[in-house]
């Protein structure tokens, strides 16, 4: 079953383009290892249990899934190029179901994960589309699920020089929305309670990450 609706906006187009050809490159500028700290501070505070159902929209490589999967998660990897997915497989991310998959049509049935995790395709979306976010995660996971999500924070640059006037960019031929903590804390909208978050420093001075925990309210 699906819900969503069709979404057409060529900026969707061209930023997908980017990313297949950063991911063809092998040149991108996110981690491509080792789990994000929202994953470690959701195991530590038991927000992931053994044998939970959990899917990561926008996975890549699968760097958070094998940590999930060392757990004894059930996972699955959704995104929606084929390219980080067939080098997740060449790097050794074994045994781990990947699907190709699109966030506008997502192809899982209603109530199917315990937990959703997303970092970094949120702050890629348009605003309408984030508005629309929080019904396509609610969808597919059962009452009382479990959302990890990570986006950029206010501090995020892309470069030491950059300057910004508004909390959103169109870089290099994509869409970057940036989040305070007031805004990120409310970015699921009603329904949904914000049990933990954090900032999530990549070490570079320039990649900063607010990161949280969210509970679907039954």
């Amino acid at each position: 079953m699906n819900s969503s609706p069709e979404i057409k906006d060529s900026l969707y187009g061209t930023q997908k383009d980017f990313f297949r050809k950063a991911y063809r490159s092998e040149q991108v500028g996110w981690p491509r290892t080792g789990p994000s700290r929202l994953v470690l501070e959701a195991i530590a505070r038991g927000m992931v249990s053994r044998e939970d159902a959990v899917l990561e929209i926008g996975c890549g490589e699968g760097r958070n899934l094998v940590e999930l999967r060392s757990r004894r998660c059930r996972v699955v990897g959704m995104d929606y190029l084929r390219e980080p997915l067939e080098l997740g497989r060449k790097n050794g991310v074994e045994r781990i179901p990947f699907v190709q998959g699109d966030l506008f049509a997502l192809p899982f049935r209603d109530g199917a994960f315990d937990v959703a995790l997303d970092w970094g395709v949120f702050h890629h979306l348009k605003k309408r589309e984030r508005l629309l976010y929080p019904d396509w995660v609610s969808r597919i996971l059962n009452p009382g699920g479990t959302f990890l999500l990570g986006a950029f924070s206010e501090r995020f640059r892309h470069c030491p020089q950059e300057k910004r006037s508004r909390m959103f960019l169109r870089h290099r031929g994509h869409y970057d929305a940036f989040f305070d903590r007031e805004s990120f804390g409310h970015a699921m909208g009603k329904g949904w309670r914000l049990l933990w978050s954090g900032e999530e420093d990549q070490g570079d001075g320039l990649s900063f990450y607010r990161i949280g925990i969210f509970r679907k309210e039954v």
